[in-house]
């Protein structure tokens, strides 16, 4: 069978399929890193389901995922059983909207719905089960999940003023992240599927299957009309409405990080460009996942790049020199 120009068979990634058996339990039973494997699930189900089919990938997930519970009943265990599956079938739904020659953005937005889905869908009926409020299910989950953090921060080896100052601000903290609960799941739902998909493509790539969709990322641009969202958004926020507020703020966000994206895609056409060794391009978003100061500039050149489309103005002075 031929994919994008190349036979499967002579693909390195044809063996690949019992690694989603591997990634399916990892991401249950290896202690501290098994979240790590779980968020890697949809890399490896894509990657499967280009090389091998979309079909024998999904029957090989579904049978290891009904083990998964099978063994969970037999050992009497508590197993993240709905999230394993829906980031199973999120990597299934990006090789098959890549597989028809989407764009980039239809590609990242449908499994990144599906990841916003479930979790409104967990909670929703969380709260239908116990005859209560689903947004109250949100505040008592940020709450607990927070101060379980302050708790193991305070074991940690860090300064005890450090310790106080995170036990002080605890309710502000937790008021924070209520308030921006639900940019949050949208910006973590692309953010999951967007790196998931940009690491399946780099494998893919040194196998030689090419999206040809996907070549281009350092050039992706936002739509034009982000920028009205924006606006409209960060003038909202100064509206004495506690409601309006609320909304804009998460509007607001989620239009920011729609902007640190296109930031990045500028930031990766410079190492392109410039012919940076792939260690330092690493090193360097290795560095805004640790410093998340950094994706302030990364956003705010991604905004910038509205007007001053620094990619075209690199590519002037580049051919000029």
């Amino acid at each position: 069978m031929k994919k994008f120009g190349i036979s499967a068979s002579d693909n390195p990634f044809s063996k690949f399929l019992p690694f989603v058996f591997l990634f399916v339990f990892a991401a249950v039973f290896v202690p501290f890193i098994g979240p790590f494997f779980l968020f890697l699930l949809p890399m490896i189900l894509f990657l499967n389901g280009t090389v091998n089919g979309t079909v024998k990938t999904a029957a090989f997930f579904l049978v290891s995922f009904a083990i998964l519970l099978i063994l969970a009943v037999l050992l009497k265990l508590n197993v993240p059983a709905v999230a394993v599956f829906v980031m199973g079938v999120a990597g299934l739904l990006m090789t098959m909207i890549a597989a028809k020659n989407y764009s980039i953005e239809k590609t990242i937005i449908y499994p990144a719905l599906l990841l916003m889905g479930a979790v409104c869908f967990y909670f929703i009926y969380d709260a239908v089960l116990q005859g209560g409020n689903p947004w109250l299910l949100v505040k008592n989950f940020i709450t607990a999940t927070i101060q379980e953090n302050v708790k193991l921060y305070s074991q940690l080896p860090v300064k005890a003023e450090d310790i106080n100052v995170i036990k002080d601000n605890e309710k502000n903290i937790i008021d924070v992240f209520i308030q921006i609960f639900p940019s949050m799941v949208v910006i973590l739902s692309v953010l999951i599927i967007w790196l998931n998909l940009l690491l399946g493509r780099n494998y893919l790539s040194r196998a030689g299957t090419i999206y040809p969709r996907f070549i281009a990322l350092a050039r992706w641009k936002a739509p034009d009309f982000i920028i009205w969202i924006f606006i409209i958004s960060g003038g909202l926020l100064f509206v004495p409405q506690k409601d309006i507020n609320f909304l804009s703020l998460n509007v607001f966000l989620v239009a920011c990080f729609i902007y640190f994206l296109q930031g990045l895609a500028v930031v990766s056409f410079l190492f392109q460009s410039k012919k940076v060794p792939i260690f330092f391009r690493y090193l360097f978003y290795f560095l805004i996942a640790v410093q998340q100061i950094l994706m302030i500039p990364i956003a705010t050149i991604g905004l910038f790049d509205i007007w001053a489309d620094f990619r075209k103005l690199f590519q002037k002075n580049q051919t000029a020199a």
